[in-house]
């Protein structure tokens, strides 16, 4: 595990300022993730098309439905980026 090192003249002010700020970045994520989620759920049945397979090339763009599958594409890179951001806050220690 790497180590970043942030000098302050008043450690007991941080301290609480980086807990506050992770903290509060972990549920915008975990919004973020809902809201994408539920767009999610809501593309993929009105265009009845498995995530999996769009993601894998499976799922023809016929010229009528294009634009709202690059926007179910979109949306499911965004999910990924987010849960990663979210797992890399999660692995994250602040020490004393």
């Amino acid at each position: 595990m790497e180590r970043i090192e942030i000098s302050t003249p008043e450690r007991e002010r941080a301290l609480p300022l980086l807990w506050d700020a992770v903290e509060r970045q972990k549920r915008l994520l975990f919004q973020s993730i809902s809201r994408t989620q539920e767009r999610i759920q809501h593309l993929a049945p009105s265009l009845r098309v498995d995530p999996e397979r769009l993601l894998a090339g499976e799922v023809p763009h016929l010229d009528s439905q294009d634009m709202e599958l690059l926007e179910l594409e979109g949306e499911l890179a965004l999910l990924r980026h987010l849960r990663e951001q979210l797992d890399s806050l999660e692995h994250l220690k602040i020490c004393n």
